[in-house]
């Protein structure tokens, strides 16, 4: 019985399903819980069995930065370029919000696949159709992926000056008002922000520089 219901396991693999557990592994348990055979312990089959349908690590890492990219959604191409532009960091942001064990990771690779690229390619179609060069507008993209995805792991990680909630505002108002002005005199107004305001409002000041320079 053990045996048969390990054929039936197998039988049930798809790429789909290792790229989902894998992503479940990595959230729960970190990328050092992240190996062939952990992840065969997790699918209830033998290392082995995943490899007609990934051929090793590295391929379940690409894999997971298609799953996660192919749920952002961008405007077609003509609409406006800045709506795109929040659309696309928007998303990023909530994805590395909701799975920053996986952005940890796939974030130092290249996307490379056309799944992975595909709404890198409509932003950039946003950005050509309103008179962009597509040299620019990778500039623009590249721009607006890192502010949105290094503003959400700061979130995560806490690397960032927060006033959100009392404890936070707490080390901010014991600064020596003499060497620390303006962190002084920020806590009130940050403090009225909130998670989501802040990173909109970051993201309005790198539009509105790029829009000074842009063609649109």
């Amino acid at each position: 019985m053990p045996a048969a219901n390990t054929r039936t396991r197998r039988a049930g693999l798809t790429r789909e399903r290792i790229l989902r557990a894998a992503l479940a592994l990595v959230e729960r348990e970190g990328a050092e819980a992240l190996t062939m055979r952990r992840l065969g312990d997790e699918l209830g089959v033998e290392a082995m069995s995943l490899y007609n349908h990934v051929p090793n690590r590295e391929a379940v890492l690409d894999g997971l930065g298609e799953l996660l990219m192919a749920r952002i959604e961008i405007p077609e191409p003509g609409s406006d370029w800045t709506d795109a532009c929040r659309a696309f960091a928007g998303q990023l942001r909530t994805l590395t919000l909701h799975h920053p064990q996986a952005f940890r990771l796939i974030g130092l690779r290249p996307l490379a696949s056309p799944a992975a690229l595909r709404p890198v390619e409509r932003l950039l179609q946003c950005l050509v159709s309103a008179g962009s060069t597509p040299a620019a507008a990778l500039g623009v993209y590249r721009s607006v992926a890192s502010y949105a995805r290094g503003y959400a792991l700061a979130e995560v990680t806490g690397f960032t000056v927060d006033a959100s909630t009392a404890a936070a505002r707490r080390p901010l108002r014991a600064l020596a008002a003499e060497e620390f002005p303006v962190l002084r005199r920020s806590v009130k107004e940050l403090s009225a922000l909130t998670p989501d305001q802040a990173f909109a409002s970051g993201l309005e000041a790198l539009l509105a520089g790029t829009r000074a320079t842009f063609p649109g």
